[in-house]
C-alpha cells in the first residue's frame, strides 16, 4: 500500500539521512530509526493539525519541540511564530465558590474523572476551547455542576458556583446570625410627648395669667383684697405648678420610651389617656401597660 508523506517531513528525513551517512564511519553501528530532524518535522506537522482541531495545549507541547536549536531554521521560525499566536489563543478560567456571602476555598473542581484543582486559590487555569461540565465539590456540601462554553482567546473568565449554607454551619449560628428585628412602637412616646407639651404650655399660660392677676390686685386692692380674689390667684399658681410637673413628667416618659431598647413583642391592651383641667384642679388618668 502506498504511504503519503508530507513534503516537509520527506525533505527533513532525507536531509537527516544524508548528514548521518556522511558522518558515519565505515565500521560504526547502524543509526537509530528516529533522528533530531525527523522529530522536528513530526512536531512541526502535528502542531499544525492540533491547532486546527482546537487541541491548543497539545499543539503548544509540539511547538516547544520544534523551536529547539537542533531543528532546521525555517521550522524554528514558523514554530516560534505559531507559539506566540498560541499563547494568545489558549483560554484561561478562574474558579470561585461562595456560600451565604462567604468565599469558599476548600472546593475540588473536576472535569469528569480529571481533577483540575483540589483547592480554589484564585489562579487561572489553561484549557482548550470547547464545552465543559465542571463539577464543584466543596467539603461537606452537595456538589454543583456548571455547563460552560469556553471560547478561543478568552482570558481569566470567572466561573462562580453558589452553594446553599449548611444547617449546622457555626458561622450561621453565631458570627453572621442577626438578632430578630423588633418593631418599635411610637404610641407611648407620642402620647407622653403630647402630654408633656400641653403641660409646659399650660404652665406658661397659667403662670402668666396668675402673674397678671396678682399685679392687678396689687394695684387695686392690696393689701385689703378679699379672700376670694387672693384664692383665685393662688389657684392659678397651683395649677401652673401642677402643669409644669405634668409637662416635665410627660417629656421624661416620652424620652424613656424612645431611648429604651426594644423588647419582645407582646399583646397589650390599647393605652388610653384622659386629661382633665379645670380652674381648681387637673387630673391625669392613664390606662395601659409598661
Amino acid at each position: 500500500m502506498p504511504v503519503n508523506v508530507h513534503p516537509v517531513v520527506a525533505f527533513v528525513m532525507l536531509s537527516s539521512f544524508a548528514v548521518s551517512v556522511a558522518r558515519a564511519a565505515p565500521g560504526d553501528p547502524a543509526l537509530p530509526g528516529g533522528s533530531e530532524g525527523e522529530a522536528c518535522a513530526q512536531a512541526y506537522e502535528q502542531a499544525q493539525e492540533q491547532r486546527q482541531s482546537g487541541r491548543l495545549l497539545e499543539a503548544r507541547t509540539q511547538l516547544q519541540m520544534c523551536v529547539r536549536d537542533a531543528c532546521p531554521e525555517f521550522i524554528r521560525s514558523d514554530c516560534l511564530t505559531w507559539n506566540d499566536e498560541l499563547r494568545a489563543d489558549i483560554p484561561t478560567v478562574v474558579f470561585a465558590a461562595r456560600s451565604a456571602g462567604r468565599d469558599l476555598s476548600d472546593v475540588r473542581v473536576s472535569l469528569g474523572q480529571r481533577l483540575l484543582t483540589a483547592r480554589i486559590d484564585g489562579e487561572a487555569i489553561e484549557l482548550d476551547p470547547g464545552v465543559y461540565d465542571f463539577e464543584f465539590r466543596p467539603s461537606g456540601m452537595q456538589a454543583v455542576t456548571q455547563h460552560v462554553l469556553i471560547s478561543r482567546g478568552e482570558k481569566n473568565r470567572l466561573l462562580l458556583a453558589e452553594f446553599a449554607p449548611r444547617s449546622d454551619d457555626p458561622a450561621q449560628d453565631s458570627g453572621t446570625a442577626l438578632p430578630p428585628q423588633v418593631q418599635r412602637s411610637w404610641v407611648l412616646p407620642v402620647i407622653f410627648g403630647g402630654v408633656g407639651v400641653l403641660g409646659l404650655a399650660g404652665f406658661a399660660g397659667l403662670a402668666a395669667s396668675g402673674r397678671s392677676a396678682e399685679s392687678r390686685l396689687e394695684t387695686t386692692c392690696a393689701p385689703n383684697c378679699n379672700e376670694d380674689q387672693v384664692a383665685s390667684v393662688r389657684a392659678k399658681y397651683i395649677i401652673a405648678d401642677v402643669s409644669l410637673l405634668v409637662g416635665v413628667g410627660g417629656i421624661g416618659l416620652a424620652s424613656y420610651f424612645i431611648l429604651r431598647k426594644g423588647a419582645a413583642p407582646r399583646t397589650e391592651p390599647h393605652p388610653a389617656l384622659d386629661v382633665r383641667v379645670s380652674a381648681r384642679n387637673l387630673s391625669l388618668t392613664y390606662q395601659g401597660a409598661f
